[in-house]
């Protein structure tokens, strides 16, 4: 079969195709949507053979190479954004099941790149306060306390701790 009957055929193909789906569909937005849709589709099989026909190749991937990647940026950010709440939330948990209550923790970090880098933990005892149990009631112990709950954390070890309050 030749090129130009197998384009043909295509063409043909498409158009019978759209024709049938506008048949089956019902009348309204979505009989549009898919009119729209099968119009750019046989647009595309008309006009495919022709950079052939000119002699030169097209490359579409540069269109869509940025797009993919700002994607990826964001999927990222997201990511550690929300690995980031996730360590501020089981430190804080952490820290008020060992007793500790009222204390604001802050972690400084890059969400924006690969993978999370965190700089530093802020650490406020401002308006700290202690459960009943809690062997040692001052902010020494709660900074001992609250560092050895940091060194056990994975992503956290060896990561500068600041305290105010």
């Amino acid at each position: 079969m030749s090129s130009v009957s197998s384009w043909l055929l295509a063409i043909t193909g498409v158009i019978l195709l759209s024709v049938l789906c506008e048949m089956i569909l019902p009348e309204g937005q979505i009989n549009r949507y898919i009119r729209v849709i099968f119009s750019f589709i046989t647009i595309f099989v008309i006009i495919a053979p022709l950079p052939k026909l000119i002699g030169k190749e097209i490359d579409f991937s540069h269109l869509f190479s940025s797009y993919d990647s700002s994607l990826q940026e964001d999927y990222l950010y997201e990511i550690n954004l929300n690995k980031l709440d996730a360590i501020t939330n089981d430190l804080q948990k952490e820290i008020e099941r060992q007793g500790i209550y009222n204390v604001s923790i802050s972690i400084s970090a890059n969400a924006l790149s690969k993978e999370l880098e965190i700089f530093s933990v802020s650490v406020d005892l401002c308006d700290i306060e202690f459960s009943s149990d809690f062997d040692n009631k001052n902010t020494l112990g709660a900074k001992e306390k609250i560092d050895e709950i940091i060194s056990y954390m994975p992503s956290l070890k060896d990561v500068p701790v600041d305290y105010s309050g």
